[in-house]
């Protein structure tokens, strides 16, 4: 997986994000609430505890200033012993009870164990503002009431009632948990048939565009949002479809252009001729031509524009129209016309291009095969006694150097002998498992062919490259031109037509 791909996957989806900022924002609404919630309650139940704790130091007051003025201390102390037995009876456990009689303290013989650090601490928090503080560590809340000489103060540990509001908030907060939840699940539900739903659809359709169904729509969507994405959407495809039909026929009127610079129904005297020329896009950036010059000699001509497709197919346009140009006049041997093809071509394409070139001068009556190659492909020259030779490169590449030079080698040629013009889309094809042809295939697949007819040899020599490649995309443009020497009594020499295509005959002359 490559890094786009990785990030890609880690990204959330437009429904996990909603849900995570719906839930997210809830949450805190809800956390909030309850802590507010928690903090007001707890004020209000140590505001009410408070209120009670007095009216109780009252109550204590009075029964207490009774006690002591009728009968004695004794009888106050048996009396605050009973109000906190029956306080801790009634659940109020840390229920405290402090009385002063002047310079005397009386308290519950059960928290006789409370030091007078504790007595006071419980009077300095009841005669304080708020009337709450600690004592060991433990919040209390104390009552006073103090009249007559003498005092009441009645203390309440304040951690029941603490226990008390957390277990109805956590209650509360439980309930708008399943509450949340239950939402959540809704908002889902909601997510996955106005967004999730439909985004997949325009997400098919997108896919099936990219496929290349051009002008796949989808179907009509809920939402006005996602309508309106999805009309964008089926807009871009009808576009693209009419740009690709407009594409494919100017690419269809490229092609019968191209088919129409090849040479047709061509007779080359004293030679058989049959072609193969297969491009590995609509178009190609090979070129072939035979061309009849006027002193009776033939230009034979096979060139490879790099690249190939839409740009190699204009080079090799303009090769044809430059070397229609070159050989209006003369002088009419190889070297001189490749070198003036070079000035004009090196000048007029871009930088980087450059396109092969083996151009050759036959003369019938001598037959004779001149030619300088411009790093084009060494041509195969297979002798009619199965003798093997090669017509190597005489120079360097088109449009490298304007002033390049190049040599001219010549052959002479006798009746059976044959000469197979290539260009390196033979020798680059591959098979299944990325293995190139190469040129030894190629050139022994050819050495085994001489007892065939011209046609029937390149027909079979196409078979094997076919075959070789099997299912395999071409991808380098094809061109083979054989040549065979028919002898000098021969008069006439049939040709017919190539087709353009995978499937084709090969072209005799």
């Amino acid at each position: 997986m490559n890094s786009r791909s990785a990030r890609q996957s880690t990204k959330w989806s437009i429904r996990l994000q909603l849900l995570v900022a719906v839930n997210l924002v809830l949450g805190t609404a809800i956390v909030g609430l309850l802590t507010m919630r928690y903090t007001t309650e707890m004020e209000n139940e140590v505001s009410k505890k408070h209120v009670g704790l007095n009216d109780e130091a009252t109550a204590v007051h009075a029964a207490a200033t009774h006690l002591w003025e009728d009968h004695h201390a004794e009888s106050v102390q048996q009396y605050v012993d009973t109000v906190c037995e029956r306080m801790r009876e009634s659940g109020s456990p840390c229920h405290h009870i402090v009385v002063r009689l002047n310079d005397r303290v009386i308290q519950s013989r059960s928290h006789t164990h409370h030091g007078d650090d504790f007595v006071s601490n419980v009077e300095s928090i009841g005669v304080a503002p708020d009337h709450r503080g600690l004592i060991d560590d433990e919040a209390v809340v104390v009552g006073s009431y103090a009249t007559d000489g003498v005092s009441v103060f009645v203390s309440e540990n304040l951690d029941n009632t603490r226990r008390a509001i957390r277990r109805d908030v956590l209650m509360q907060l439980g309930m708008l948990a399943i509450l949340s939840l239950i939402a959540a699940g809704i908002v889902n539900l909601v997510l996955i048939r106005i967004v999730t739903g439909p985004i997949r659809r325009l997400v098919d359709t997108v896919e099936q565009i990219a496929g290349g169904q051009l002008g796949a729509e989808s179907v009509s969507l809920d939402s006005r949002e996602m309508q309106q994405l999805g009309s964008a959407i089926n807009s871009m495809s009808r576009k693209l479809e009419a740009n690709d039909r407009e594409r494919r026929q100017q690419m269809r009127k490229a092609q019968e252009i191209q088919q129409h610079l090849l040479p047709h129904g061509v007779v080359i005297p004293g030679l058989h001729t049959a072609d193969v020329f297969e491009p590995a896009d609509v178009v190609a950036g090979d070129y072939y031509d035979f061309l009849a010059l006027s002193d009776g000699s033939w230009l034979i001509c096979v060139a490879d524009v790099t690249g190939h497709g839409v740009p190699a197919a204009m080079g090799a346009a303009m090769l044809k129209s430059l070397l229609q140009t070159a050989a209006e006049n003369a002088p009419f041997d190889p070297v001189s016309i490749v070198q003036e093809i070079n000035r004009r071509f090196e000048a007029t394409v871009l930088p980087g291009n450059f396109a092969s070139m083996f151009l050759a001068r036959w003369e019938p009556l001598s037959q004779t095969l001149c030619w300088a190659s411009a790093g084009h492909e060494p041509a195969i020259l297979l002798r009619e006694n199965g003798e093997l030779e090669q017509l190597d490169s005489t120079g360097l590449l088109l449009g490298v150097l304007e002033d390049a030079q190049w040599e001219e080698r010549c052959v002479v040629l006798q009746s059976g002998d044959r000469v197979l013009l290539f260009s390196d889309g033979a020798t680059d094809i591959r098979d299944s498992s990325g293995e190139l042809f190469k040129r030894e295939r190629l050139v022994t697949s050819f050495s085994k062919l001489n007892a065939k007819t011209t046609r029937d040899a390149l027909i079979a020599l196409n078979r094997v490259l076919d075959t070789y490649r099997s299912d395999q995309p071409l991808l380098d443009d094809l061109t083979l031109v054989l040549l065979e020497c028919a002898g000098s009594t021969v008069q006439e020499h049939t040709s017919t037509e190539n087709t353009l295509g995978k499937s084709f005959p090969a072209r005799t002359r």
